[in-house]
């Protein structure tokens, strides 16, 4: 289970492959001026534009623009002289070759996760296997939430043309690729790699860290799973980044910065207001500088500010606010697009409250139950704290730069990201979730890598960096470079959250019962004591693994009883899996996971499958329910 196998080799070939695809797309729309990292996530979100639009508007199958995207960014990028060159391909060799133990680790990922189950796997299998959007009068969509965004499911889509079975295990590759890639960004800013250029070994190991063991956000079973949480991590890297470099130069880049919008705005639902709260950091940032007295010049060696005026802002203050709207018409058309169809399909999402009904006496809950995550998850939140109060320290030294500028950035999104959630809990959150203030940390990693990269500026702009000798230096990559090979070995059992107990229990049940299955069958599940999570896990591998059974018509109840069986042959259904069966139930085997078949009036055993004792050897995590699986809690 921890190794690759050939069929998981060809998945990790087909990430590569689309990654290369959406960068050559980048290429054809802004040409090479941006870093190649940047460029991956600019074609994405012109496919995202592309599939949304074709999807909403088109009844006809996606495969028709996703086959002709391919085809134009491959003519495109050589239309325009978009191939990277040599030093290009010098980088992208680099990073993939340091980022190979990770791809050799995560290569067998399996689906994990509770929203991977209830909606976010469903609805990528849907587009491989329907080619369309869901909606009424279309095929049934076996999802708790149909409508939700899809800008992520039409990368697995991508791959799901060339390998029907891609998305199971590619949707948590793909995120690994754009965690990769924001390694060879961060790499490229650190090392001041220029045109022509390629980050050395050193610097690449110490991006690829950045962005995952070094990312104090980093949690490897929600940002390598299929979950969103990466997706809008990188793509508020991706953005920080292009607006702070448009503010130092022209032409602005407002298209690139439009396009990375585009892919982030529906990657959850609240991807709109990361787009908004990054548009206003990006403009607070710029106005912070206009209003910043230019610092006083330092004394020769001192520092690295050697003027008594900043670096002009490209276009000015009223220019900043120009970038910021015509940069988020793409995500705001796509935006309009998705509403559309969420609108006319009939199809279900998560809603936000009425707003006659937003929750605006829970903000003192909320607002203490944020102190005590900050409390309880201090290390993370002091890093925020120590890159907000860096800012003003490297602004005196060295004035207005990208580094500044980005730590200005940094926090200013900080800010504006917080009043969004703010809004998020009145609004959209029910009861206990608002006041609790549900999921704050997950949702504050969403700058997770921005603050990386944040801090590791903060550190040059101090001149924290400049205290190590060169010697020190030669010594810390060597270092790096040997921990990024090691680190994902090492590491093993977190990154592979996928065989935690007792996940690998409900996998093997899965396998048990597919030879008894054939497609539309009608099935019992009886899963005594389950909270609905080991039905929505054993479904799902059933519905949308290989071998897949599709369309099976499954019955699921938290107990296992003769009232029960009387229940499920009253309705029609003659097969009955029990996952774990009580002493006496008609007949069937105790305290093991059995099939049985209704057959002339009786209940029999088909098939049976004791737990093995080494089972409850092993650690359990509380991902699923285990009663279901003949263990008490």
């Amino acid at each position: 289970m921890y190794l690759p196998n050939l069929h998981n080799l060809v998945d990790v070939g087909i990430v590569w492959a689309i990654g290369l695809v959406m960068m050559l797309a980048g290429s054809a729309m802004v040409g090479r001026r941006l870093p190649p990292e940047i460029r991956i996530v600019v074609g994405w979100g012109a496919f995202c534009l592309v599939m949304t639009a074709w999807g909403v508007l088109s009844g006809l199958s996606l495969a028709i623009p996703a086959t002709a995207f391919v085809i134009s960014a491959i003519t495109g990028a050589l239309l325009r002289s978009g191939l990277p060159d040599r030093a290009e391909w010098s980088g992208i060799a680099g990073l993939l070759v340091l980022s190979l133990p990770f791809w050799l680790v995560m290569a067998p990922i399996r689906p994990a996760e509770p929203d991977t189950w209830l909606n976010i796997l469903p609805n990528a299998v849907y587009l491989v296997d329907h080619g369309v959007l869901p909606a009424a009068g279309r095929p049934d969509a076996h999802s708790f939430l149909p409508a939700a965004p899809y800008n992520t499911q039409f990368l697995a889509y991508l791959g799901g043309l060339v390998e029907p079975d891609f998305p199971a295990g590619g949707m948590s590759l793909v995120n690994l690729l754009l965690l990769v890639a924001s390694g060879g960004l961060f790499a490229r800013t650190i090392a001041g790699t220029g045109p022509g250029e390629a980050p050395g070994w050193a610097a690449t190991a110490l991006g690829i860290l950045l962005a995952t063991g070094l990312n104090l956000g980093f949690v490897p079973r929600i940002h390598l799973a299929a979950y969103g949480e990466t997706g809008l991590a990188v793509t508020a890297l991706m953005a920080g980044w292009v607006f702070v470099e448009a503010l130092e130069r022209r032409p602005w880049p407002v298209l690139a910065l439009g396009l990375v919008f585009a892919a982030m705005v529906e990657i959850k639902q609240s991807g709109f207001g990361l787009v908004a709260a990054c548009a206003a950091a990006g403009v607070s940032a710029a106005m912070l500088e206009r209003l910043t007295p230019p610092p006083d010049p330092l004394p020769q060696g001192e520092g690295e500010f050697r003027g008594t005026t900043p670096p002009p802002l490209a276009g000015g203050g009223q220019g900043v606010f120009a970038l910021a709207i015509l940069a988020v018409l793409p995500a705001v058309l796509v935006f309009l697009l998705w509403r559309f169809h969420v609108s006319t399909s009939g199809m279900d999402e998560l809603r936000p409250l009425p707003f006659d009904q937003w929750q605006w006496s829970n903000l003192p809950a909320i607002l203490g139950a944020t102190l005590r995550t900050v409390a309880a998850k201090g290390v993370y939140f002091a890093a925020v704290a120590a890159a907000i109060a860096a800012l003003p320290i490297a602004v005196r030294r060295v004035g207005w730069g990208f580094g500044t500028r980005f730590l200005a950035f940094h926090a200013a999104l900080e800010l504006w990201y917080f009043l969004f959630l703010l809004l998020t809990y009145v609004g959209h959150f029910p009861g206990a979730w608002s006041s609790e203030a549900h999921s704050f940390y997950r949702y504050e990693t969403h700058l997770s890598l921005v603050l990386s990269l944040a801090l590791a500026l903060a550190v040059r702009e101090t001149g924290l960096a400049a205290r190590l000798t060169p010697r020190c230096w030669g010594i810390a990559g060597r270092i790096v470079t040997v921990a990024v090979l090691v680190t994902p070995v090492a590491c093993l059992s977190l990154l592979r959250f996928d065989l935690a107990m007792p996940q690998p229990l409900v996998w093997d049940l899965a396998k048990n019962l597919v030879p008894y299955l054939h497609d539309g069958d009608r099935l019992a599940l009886l899963l005594p004591g389950d909270n609905g999570s080991v039905a929505t896990m054993l479904g799902g591998v059933l519905n949308d693994t290989a071998p897949v059974r599709k369309n099976l018509e499954l019955l699921v109840r938290d107990r296992a009883d003769a009232a029960t069986l009387a229940e499920a042959a009253a309705q029609g259904y003659r097969l009955a899996f029990v996952s774990c069966t009580p002493e006496g139930l008609a007949g069937l085997p105790a305290q093991a996971a059995v099939l049985a078949k209704y057959d002339d009036g009786t209940w029999r055993a088909v098939a049976d499958w004791p737990y093995p004792p080494t089972a409850n050897r092993s650690r359990w995590q509380h991902i699923l329910s285990w009663r279901p699986l003949c263990r008490a809690e």
